[in-house]
């Protein structure tokens, strides 16, 4: 009876294990598959899984990374396409595996994750990583390397990731057939000019700005010559841009719908200068606030209040003087710290105010 029961307990142990065991082993759909391209380097195995445009105007590159040295995992660089354009994201931080902080923005041309909790990515562990970035400017012909180069302890591993023999190199998706798209710095403003050799459906153009190089808004729009064989130009003026480094594409609009984005260019407008301010009385007891101004060459002159957490408190426009009364009433100010933004065309002022 006993060799009965026993025989019994192991066959359903063993129905049971297999099952299980058949369960892990199932794929999670489309969480695994080959790399295109694999490249190892200093005890550092790199393996890059493509690029996927995610129809939005930016595109997603992913890579695993294996450390199989003694080291702790340090850091990683990738190279980015263009000059002085950052990544779209991650920003300033990136979680995967592991824990990094992100290295990321426009006066350099690669981004990079340090790592924060990596004392255990060693001995061939890995972690996958990730980055968004315009896809016209991936996309513009130009970028047929990747170029990533790895730190851990004393080890670096550096790979270079061709992607013509990745099967993987970038075209240009832009419907029209563009020929240039500049800008120039005006006193009126960005003077854009773009030529299209050919174009095919096109409704129109939405002039897109930024500021950071990852963040754009429509500022215009221009209308397209729907289909053509002959060489257009197209001009647009931009009046108002930020000062310091700006950023400008194209989205080109199709009859149906359908959009591409031409390539990122970047220029240099004029930094705007600073406006000398007075304000009084400060600490703030009533429900105004008086502005004394030096040299305000401007006829207006914008005035926002703002908590420290950046949120618009109220906000007023008034006639450009050198005493100014900022009335705060409907503000509902509760005691507290907040910060007075003035921008008068090129000139700006910040100045905390307390409030009693």
């Amino acid at each position: 009876m006993k060799t009965t029961l026993l025989s019994l307990a192991f066959f359903l142990l063993s129905i049971f294990s297999f099952t299980a065991s058949a369960q892990t082993s199932n794929p999670c759909t489309g969480c695994d598959y080959e790399p295109l391209c694999v490249i190892e380097d200093e005890g550092f195995r790199f393996e890059y899984f493509g690029a996927i445009n995610q129809g939005n105007g930016t595109t997603q590159l992913k890579f695993k990374v294996f450390n199989a040295s003694r080291y702790p995992f340090t850091s990683i660089m990738f190279d980015l396409p263009g000059t002085n354009i950052p990544a779209i994201s991650p920003k300033t931080s990136y979680v995967s595996r592991f824990w990094y902080s992100v290295d990321n923005n426009y006066n350099q041309e690669f981004i990079k994750f340090i790592g924060l909790n990596t004392t255990t990515y060693r001995y061939d562990q890995s972690d996958i990583f990730r980055y968004t970035v315009d896809s016209a400017t991936f996309y513009n012909g130009q970028n047929s390397t990747i170029e990533i180069q790895a730190e851990a302890g004393d080890m670096m591993g550096i790979a270079i990731f061709d992607l013509n023999e990745c099967d993987d190199l970038p075209i240009n998706p832009l419907p029209v057939e563009l020929t240039s798209f500049k800008g120039n710095v005006t006193a009126a403003g960005v003077s854009l000019t773009w030529e299209t050799a050919s174009e095919k459906n096109n409704a129109y153009f939405s002039v897109q700005y930024s500021t950071d190089g990852r963040n754009f808004e429509s500022v215009g729009y221009v209308q397209g010559n729907g289909t053509t064989a002959m060489a257009h130009k197209y001009a647009f003026t931009h009046k108002d841009p930020a000062g310091g480094k700006v950023y400008y594409r194209l989205k080109q609009v199709d009859h149906d719908n359908t959009s591409a984005y031409s390539k990122v260019i970047v220029l240099e407008t004029k930094t705007k200068a600073n406006l000398p301010l007075r304000v009084y009385p400060n600490p703030v007891t009533g429900q105004e606030v008086n502005l004394q101004f030096e040299n305000v060459s401007a006829e207006k002159v914008n005035l926002t209040l703002t908590d420290l957490n950046g949120r618009v408190i109220l906000k007023r426009t008034t006639e450009a003087a050198r005493n100014v009364k900022f009335d705060l009433n409907g503000a509902d100010l509760k005691p507290g710290i907040y910060i007075l933004n003035v921008q008068a065309d090129l000139q700006t002022a910040h100045q905390k105010i307390v409030v009693q």
